[in-house]
């Protein structure tokens, strides 16, 4: 199966594949950069939507509130009638000609507060013995009601009642087989009227005793519904308005009164004002909503997310598909150019490799450009270049290697012809019984081959003492005797490694510049021992010793002693910065080198 799939694709010519290719990516990316801009452009509507729905709501609350701030304010004017003072003042609640012509005159005054609303089902003022205004409330049952309890607990403040059942609220059972749907169903504001009198001029309330009445103004919920009339201009919105203590006081339908037992709405109650995604996370809903001033109650709407996207994905869609078909259309052409672009120059770089192939190494491929496949034929015509230039001189590379070969041997040949004279000079020595020339000699020989043949960095410090020690003796042999030399190494150190040559310019040191004017009791010592884990060497001499600012010097390079400046660097180089050389010394009072290398068990 593989094969044949191997077999498929061998006979798409490559042009084709990477049409194919440059395609299949351009399309790619236009369905992400669609998907990327639907989704962008969505939650933009989204959030637009948002906005849009939370000014509604909040537009609608104002507009509300003005209507109902007129009552407000009507109801605390009323508590300051000398009329409505004097009637409740003179009233006899026991005189029934009394209550009827109070109930006509009490009437007018109520209508010259509060306009005449069909909405509205009654305008009263309630009191334990009558009920006086517009509207049947039964006054025994009111007094016994809620409604009647909050005003009470309203104390003298404008207090709202949510929607609540009429027959229920004031026990009327007998009218619950009646049609009374006009006013089954109402809300209601009322307050408890503080009544005075200030006409002469100071301010005089109802005796004790006399009953202060209880303004009722009850609303049928045509009044909500026509009002938010405007909120209903998409049949999936959903709005309702709850009291601050949850009750339901208005729903536009079954589906938003459902919403009221949400978890969300506590949210809502608490912020008072906003907007906030709720829901579940299969159905989410946008959610605005906004409290009003006049009545503490808040107004909701909301509407689900699947009733909303359709209304807006649907220009989004038309919008993506008239792009992507451009985009099509350009991806197509450009999938094309592109593969002709790149292939072109392949094909002439295959021909011209088939060319060589056959051993025509003079064929060019044109190039005009700076690209990659451009640099690639540059570096082609290159190679045949370099291969007729390697053909022609095949003969000279050929001798050149003999020669190179000649000079290795040469090489080779010269160290050894060195050792064999020395070793000559030394049996002549011999023979003319000069033991210490030949011991010079000699000395001299083993510390040529210990320099020369050894090309590693670094030796045993046994092998190191033996080549200082050659270099010593021929030292001694110039001293004639002058000097005291000692070498104490703690015997672990011995086969340890350390830098090759390392000791060594020191002790040049110590004899060109130490001893250089001294005629006898010239000391050298040179000790190794450990401690804390490093291994620490020093050299010693008695000699002339070196000025603080020659040594400043030597350490910076600055002078003409570079052996001391080079071991120093070298080691700090090898091993780090915590290890190389320090200089102890005076002038005229002689030299201490203190050499510091890593422990051989933690380098």
């Amino acid at each position: 199966m593989m094969d044949r799939l191997y077999r498929f694709n061998a006979k798409i010519k490559l042009r084709t594949k990477l049409f194919l290719l440059l395609f299949v990516l351009l399309m790619v990316s236009l369905a992400l950069s669609s998907y990327g801009y639907y989704t962008y452009s969505l939650d933009n509507a989204v959030s637009q939507y948002s906005k849009d729905a939370y000014q509604n709501i909040r537009q609608s609350n104002i507009i509300l509130d003005q209507k109902l701030l007129k009552i407000v304010e009507n109801s605390e004017l009323m508590n300051k009638d000398k009329d409505i003072y004097r009637i409740f003042n003179t009233i006899d609640p026991e005189d029934p000609n009394d209550l009827l012509k109070y109930d006509r005159e009490l009437k007018r005054i109520i209508g010259k507060y509060f306009d005449y609303d069909e909405q509205v089902y009654s305008q009263t003022l309630m009191t334990s013995y009558y009920t006086f205004g517009e509207g049947f409330i039964p006054y025994e049952s009111f007094m016994d009601s809620s409604v009647y309890r909050h005003i009470r607990q309203g104390e003298g403040q404008l207090v709202w009642e949510p929607t609540y059942d009429f027959i229920k609220m004031y026990d009327q059972k007998s009218l619950a087989g009646s049609d009374i749907g006009d006013f089954r169903y109402l809300f209601s504001c009322g307050r408890v009227l503080n009544l005075f009198d200030n006409s002469t001029g100071e301010i005089t309330g109802l005796p004790h005793g006399k009953e202060r009445p209880v303004l009722l103004i009850n609303f049928k919920l045509d009044f909500l519904t026509e009002f938010y009339k405007s909120l209903a201009y998409d049949a999936h919105l959903r709005f309702f308005l709850i009291a601050p203590d949850g009750s339901l006081v208005f729903a536009n339908d079954e589906a938003s009164q459902s919403l009221t037992n949400s978890p969300w709405v506590s949210e809502v109650l608490s912020g008072k004002s906003g907007t906030l995604r709720a829901g579940e996370r299969r159905d989410p809903m946008v959610v605005s909503y906004d409290t009003s001033q006049v009545t503490g109650w808040t107004l909701v709407s909301a509407i689900r997310d699947k009733d909303l996207i359709p209304q807006v994905s649907r220009n989004i869609a038309t919008t993506i598909a008239r792009l992507g078909l451009i985009v099509l259309m350009i991806s197509l052409i450009l999938a094309y150019f592109m593969s002709m672009v790149i292939t072109k120059p392949l094909i002439q770089l295959v021909t011209a490799i088939r060319k060589t192939g056959r051993g025509d190494f003079a064929n060019r491929i044109p190039v005009h450009g700076y690209g990659e496949l451009d640099n690639v034929i540059r570096r082609f015509n290159d190679m045949n270049d370099k291969i007729q230039q390697l053909i022609h001189e095949n003969y000279e590379v050929k001798l050149l290697e003999k020669q190179a070969q000649i000079n290795l041997l040469n090489m080779q040949l010269n160290p050894h012809f060195l050792y064999n004279t020395l070793n000559l000079v030394s049996c002549i020595a011999i023979e003319q019984r000069s033991d210490e020339i030949s011991r010079i000699v000699s000395s001299l020989s083993r510390m040529l081959h210990y320099t020369v043949e050894n090309d590693k960095s670094t030796g045993r410090l046994r092998e190191e003492l033996e080549w200082l020690e050659g270099y010593i003796y021929i030292m001694t042999c110039r001293y004639e005797g002058r000097l005291d030399y000692g070498c104490y190494m703690e015997p672990e150190l011995l086969e340890g490694e350390v830098p090759r040559l390392f000791l060594q310019p020191f002790v040049e040191n110590a004899f060109v510049h130490g001893f250089e004017q001294m005629e006898d009791g010239c000391v050298l010592r040179i000790t190794g021992w450990r401690e804390d884990n490093h291994r620490c060497f020093s050299v010693r001499d008695n000699g002339n010793g070196i000025s603080a600012g020659r040594i400043e010097e030597i350490m910076k390079g600055n002078s003409s002693s570079v052996g001391i400046k080079n071991v120093h660097r070298r080691l700090k180089l090898m091993y780090g910065e915590e290890y190389g050389i320090t200089i102890q010394s005076n002038s005229g009072r002689g030299t201490i080198i203190l050499i510091r290398l890593p422990d051989d068990a933690v380098q």
